[in-house]
């Protein structure tokens, strides 16, 4: 079996896996516990009733937290306080024998709606069905919102992955490519640094669409109606923004996004009044350091940020990310550059294609040693113990994205014979070439998976507490 076939039998297995292993997407401030207690029967109320999370949760409309009796009438006084991980409702006197009922809607810390309802009684009577409010609208867990938070990823991811790709492999590649002359040189920097502006913003319009999808999804989620109508209606949007967590972070992520393209834009300017270059090395450091902000501000407001050692498991989860773009957001451009170098450079692109192959392989290979480092790191973080591994949906969803490397590795592999034969001397054909460009297309498609499942993973519980 070929090293193409065997990466494909691996990939299929990994999603014939998703589809039969992975858990029920669910909110992250779990429920703990209530005063009075789910269920239970009290002789006489205390004047409030206390709701206990486990973690920070806020609350954005009153309505979403409040106490009806058996008819369904409001019982508390409609001020509902989030105060950590607690929630506290007053009731505006003390209660008759009854049947009441809890219901609550809050955000919790890492940016995830928590619903349900409870009821418990007073006195004799019996207990009845929770009376549930009809919120709608759409959940974390909808088709829709997942597919907003993978269109965030992949349009930040390959963002930076350009910017990396440019400053880290197509520059020295162009350098040091054998068998081209100044002519052919100067032509390929011509070539890549239109092909890269050209990629540049087309990215940057997908991420600023991308966050802007995340932002209406979000509001959709928190005040019960449908993306659409959140859209239309752009008032709670404004909200969510003004006063929630999710909204400074995404705030934050906005302004490295605005100030990337700033820069982006002067060295636009700069590159396109002079000679064709490589790219400016300071201007692309900036740029990349500002594309590793955004995704340190993504990380800030997940599951990260609930971890212990939350610092720590931060910068991890940023590291993770950003070696993942590198890596992923490289494999369009070396691709690119597989199967336009030898067309439009006859006599050196060959050598060129060549050369960012050895160039990428080498950054791609630490971009995985640092993407198993932290990755290892965010597992000890999010799980109490190996059994959780399978035992829990968010271990099982876990394995599944760790395994989806392996027809991966498989695919390198085969690459990497290649790179070894170039550092001996030897030239590749342009069916070669196009052969390996079939592999890294491959890669690719397995890689945006591994994107699709680490958007699940967002949307699930971890095993931890």
């Amino acid at each position: 079996m070929t090293a193409v076939r065997r990466a494909l039998v691996c990939a299929l297995v990994a999603v014939g896996l998703l589809a039969t292993t992975a858990g029920p997407a669910l909110a992250h401030a779990t429920f703990l516990g209530s005063t009075p207690a789910v269920n239970s029967h009290i002789r006489e109320s205390s004047g409030s009733v206390t709701l206990t999370f486990s973690e920070s949760v806020q609350i954005l409309n009153r309505g979403d937290v409040s106490i009806v009796d058996g008819r369904g009438v409001q019982v508390d006084n409609g001020a509902p306080k989030a105060v950590g991980n607690r929630v506290f409702i007053t009731l505006k006197g003390p209660l008759v024998p009854s049947s009441y009922t809890v219901r609550y809607r809050v955000i919790s810390a890492d940016s995830h709606a928590e619903a349900s309802a409870y009821v418990f009684g007073v006195g004799t009577a019996k207990l009845g069905e929770p009376l549930l409010a009809g919120s709608g609208g759409l959940t974390d867990t909808s088709p829709t919102a997942i597919a907003a938070r993978v269109a965030e990823l992949v349009a930040l991811g390959l963002l930076l992955g350009l910017i990396g790709f440019r400053m880290l492999v197509w520059g020295p590649a162009v350098e040091r490519a054998k068998g081209l002359d100044a002519n052919d040189r100067e032509a390929a920097l011509a070539h890549g640094q239109r092909l890269f502006w050209r990629a540049f913003w087309g990215l940057a319009a997908l991420a600023g669409v991308a966050e802007s999808l995340v932002l209406v999804a979000k509001s959709a989620v928190v005040f019960h109606t449908s993306i659409l109508g959140a859209a239309v209606h752009p008032t709670g949007t404004f909200r969510l923004v003004a006063v929630s967590r999710f909204g400074d972070y995404l705030g934050w992520r906005s302004a490295a996004l605005c100030a990337l393209v700033v820069v982006g834009f002067l060295t636009w300017t700069a590159e396109t009044g002079g000679l064709p270059t490589a790219g400016r090395r300071g201007a692309h450091a900036v740029m990349g350091l500002l594309g590793v902000t955004a995704l340190t501000m993504l990380a800030s407001q997940g599951h990260a940020s609930q971890a212990p050692f939350a610092p720590l498991q931060i910068a991890a989860d940023a590291a993770h990310l950003a070696g993942a773009a590198i890596w992923i957001g490289g494999l369009p451009c070396l691709a690119a550059v597989l199967l336009r170098a030898p067309r439009a450079l006859p006599e050196g692109g060959r050598g060129l294609a060549s050369a960012a192959l050895s160039r990428f392989s080498k950054i791609a290979l630490w971009s995985v040693v640092v993407i198993a480092v932290t990755g290892l790191l965010r597992m000890l973080g999010e799980l109490d113990s190996p059994v959780q591994l399978v035992t829990t949906g968010y271990g099982r969803d876990l394995m599944l994205k760790a395994s989806l490397l392996a027809p991966i590795l498989i695919l390198a592999q085969r690459n990497r014979r290649l790179v070894a034969a170039l550092a001996g001397g030897l030239t590749p054909t342009t069916a070669k070439l196009r052969s390996v460009a079939r592999s890294v297309q491959m890669e690719l498609a397995i890689a945006m998976a591994i994107v699709i499942v680490a958007a699940l993973l967002v949307a699930q519980i971890p095993g931890r507490g």
